[in-house]
């Protein structure tokens, strides 16, 4: 693990040290093709920013810090933020958490229990990018393997890649009415595609430019 996987202020880096960061890991360590991991890491610029400290609602340079249950603007804790609970008011108002804004609870839930190198990082996983990058990695594998199909073909196109993890991976709420997905030919869904595709893009040239 590097150290600056375990650097608790990725935010003082700039976006396209952080979008390099994560690349290369994804093509070097993880063998994604370029324009696969550059569709994935699209997607974590339009969620995160790609700091894994980020939570829902928050500034990128206050990844910390966002509402709590009571309204009230607040730098949470790391265990606060693992340990987010409506009902006893701890943490933050908004679920979303880290890297891919894992929100669901039992992904939520995963990102903490995730084991890395033989050992479970529990709250300390906020701030490690290496260890959220092989949650990705792992639930690409376990849980959404035709994502990780797709963005591992090794012809595909970024937008297409782009396109798969958005609406298979992350499903943000802009591609959902009434509990369920949009279709892909919808206006809308076409909208978020069309605002994460420039951003795999600049993935993709980030990466070649440092690689030129």
């Amino acid at each position: 693990m590097s150290d600056r996987a375990k650097d608790p202020h990725w935010e003082r880096r700039s976006l396209d040290r952080r979008i390099l960061y994560v690349m290369e890991r994804l093509v070097d360590h993880y063998d994604f093709p370029v324009r696969g991991g550059a569709g994935l890491v699209g997607n974590l610029v339009a969620e995160s920013g790609v700091i894994p400290t980020r939570v829902e609602g928050s500034a990128e340079s206050t990844p910390m810090r966002s509402k709590n249950f009571d309204g009230e603007t607040v730098n949470h804790t790391a265990k606060a933020i693992m340990n987010r609970n409506a009902t006893r008011h701890i943490g933050p108002a908004r679920p979303g958490i880290g890297l891919a804004q894992w929100t669901a609870a039992p992904r939520r839930a995963g990102l903490f229990s995730h084991r890395f190198h033989g050992d479970v990082l529990g709250a300390r996983a906020v701030f490690d990018m290496d260890d959220q990058i092989d949650y990705l990695a792992d639930e690409l594998k376990s849980s959404f393997n035709g994502v990780r199909a797709v963005l591992r073909r090794p012809a595909v196109k970024v937008n297409d890649a782009c396109d798969e993890v958005l609406y298979n991976f992350e499903i943000p709420g802009a591609i959902i009415q009434g509990g369920s997905r949009l279709p892909r030919s919808d206006p809308r869904v076409q909208r978020v595609f069309n605002q994460r595709r420039p951003l795999a893009q600049r993935a993709l040239a980030v990466y070649r430019d440092a690689r030129s």
